[in-house]
């Protein structure tokens, strides 16, 4: 086998990760930083009852029939998606609180 692949194959395999989500989790990560400013999160700390309770409402608004929010235009699981990013984010960069 090519090192190079071998190197390559012990990496977050990222393309795994379907377009469609990308652009979703993308969409709503855009709508907050215009509103917010970019990766303010860092700046400001993660509370994590705040983002939890936010990614539910968005997945249960989804469950519920509503596909996209009413105020960004959004897809719903997108905004979820960003949601549980920003834990994770905060959590990397020690800003996560409860």
């Amino acid at each position: 086998m090519n090192p190079k692949v071998a190197e390559g194959d012990k990496k977050p395999q990222l393309q795994l990760i379907p377009l469609v989500a990308l652009e979703a989790a993308s969409g709503a990560l855009s709508d907050g930083c215009r509103k917010y400013g970019p990766a303010n999160w860092r700046e400001t700390g993660v509370s994590q009852g705040v983002y939890v309770g936010a990614a539910l409402r968005h997945i249960l608004a989804y469950y519920d029939g509503e596909t996209y929010a009413r105020d960004s235009g959004v897809h719903h699981l997108g905004h979820a998606m960003a949601c549980l990013a920003i834990i994770l984010d905060g959590e990397k960069h020690g800003v996560i609180e409860p």
